[in-house]
């Protein structure tokens, strides 16, 4: 029961929706990914298990799209169009709505979340992969390197526990915990140590105690191990770009051609909305594209409202567009060094903080948000399309 479960959830687990995708840069790229995955599997159960996983997603297709629609109170064209977008493309609710609203081209989101993952991941080296999906290892190769990274306080073993009274927890200050294997901030939990041993999980208002603490990171702990580190700061020039808590994220997506050197494909701000939850993909972050020539912002997109574009913060008055990054340059020569050390990985997304210190790689993934690695484009911003350099890689 458990790994139907798993597979339920996973689904489609080859990332291919009920048609074939007919965007003619990445559609190829997707179907080659596909063959690979089925490889794995043996070949006389194929004509068995490839069309009960297509039959599976269309129901499960259209089932989260009849949630998602009454969460996000869509009309009956919408919630209609938003299932064939789901249904041809494989891709989750979410991810078709915010293309579709967002992406003026191809209208179906021709890379979803599990599509991508399924591609990214085959090609460059596995080995590099894995080593990207461990944080701890990231940060050791990183560090080891000159490459500045967040201090750690502590790291949980899987299945592990805390003690409240120990200096990492009593001590007053900011945390942030995350697993060691994990992207796109999923699992992760800031926490604020305050006096009278109590803490603020998320920056919510109401407070926990020691019994309540150990038991969330015994929770988190139970499927992968933990790092605790300090939670950065942004620098002084971006304070009012942080007025939610967490520092804005800059991310940088760095590419190579197939024995080429390492460059800067697109760069995006990302800044959470006060009174948001950060993890909301929809509400919870406008992201705002860098022009990668100069380091300045342009007007911030807020997937709530994907038709409008900020030029200054809708809370705060804060400019965006605009604005110079201070530290922008630093951070791309970082990344543009880290990429030295997996010289056999096609694209990497850096996530780091411009602190007064200086930039500090948060980590690099390599599955890749399309979404995410795509919205420069819409600034017209990024330095040349992906697909056919990811061709290279196939």
């Amino acid at each position: 029961m458990g790994r139907l479960n798993r597979a339920w959830r996973q689904l489609p687990v080859d990332g291919q929706g009920l048609l074939a995708q007919d965007d003619p840069a990445l559609g190829p790229l997707r179907n080659w990914a596909v063959a690979l995955f089925w490889q794995r599997v043996p070949r006389w159960s194929r004509p068995f298990l490839v069309p009960l996983t297509r039959l599976a997603w269309g129901l499960a297709a259209l089932l989260r799209v009849r949630r998602f629609a009454r969460r996000q109170k869509l009309e009956r064209s919408q919630a209609r169009q938003l299932a064939e977008d789901c249904l041809r493309s494989g891709a989750q609710p979410v991810e078709a709505f915010i293309w579709r609203s967002v992406f003026s081209s191809p209208k179906c989101h021709p890379l979803p979340a599990r599509a991508a993952g399924t591609l990214l991941s085959r090609l460059g080296s596995p080995e590099e992969h894995r080593l990207l999906a461990d944080k701890l290892a990231t940060a050791e190769l990183l560090s080891g390197a000159g490459l500045a990274t967040p201090p750690l306080r502590d790291a949980i073993p899987r299945g592990g526990s805390i003690d409240p009274t120990a200096s990492t927890w009593a001590t007053e200050g900011h945390l942030f915990v995350k697993p060691r294997h994990g992207s796109a901030s999923r699992g992760t939990i800031a926490i604020d140590a305050l006096p009278g041993s109590v803490w603020r999980i998320d920056g919510d208002l109401s407070l926990v105690g020691p019994e309540m603490l150990e038991s969330l990171i015994a929770a988190a702990a139970a499927t992968d191990s933990l790092l605790v580190q300090a939670r950065l700061d942004p620098g002084p020039e971006l304070a009012d770009l942080a007025t939610a808590g967490p520092a804005p994220v800059l991310r940088l997506n760095a590419a190579r051609h197939r024995g080429g050197a390492p460059f800067l494909h697109s760069a995006l701000l990302t800044i959470d909305v006060t009174g948001e939850h950060r993890r909301h993909f929809i509400r919870g972050q406008i992201r705002a594209p860098v022009d990668p020539t100069n380091g300045e912002m342009t007007s911030g997109v807020w997937f709530l409202r994907p038709a409008d574009r900020y030029a200054r913060l809708p809370w705060n008055e804060a400019r965006v567009a605009g604005r110079p990054l201070l530290g922008f340059h630093e951070a791309v020569a970082m990344v543009l060094r880290a990429m030295e050390l997996v010289p056999n990985l096609p694209l990497v997304n850096w996530d780091l903080i411009l602190t007064a210190q200086g930039p500090v790689i948060l980590e690099g993934n390599t599955g890749g948000d399309w979404i995410l690695t795509s919205l420069a484009a819409v600034a017209g911003l990024e330095t040349l399309p992906l697909a056919p350099m990811l061709r290279e890689w196939t």
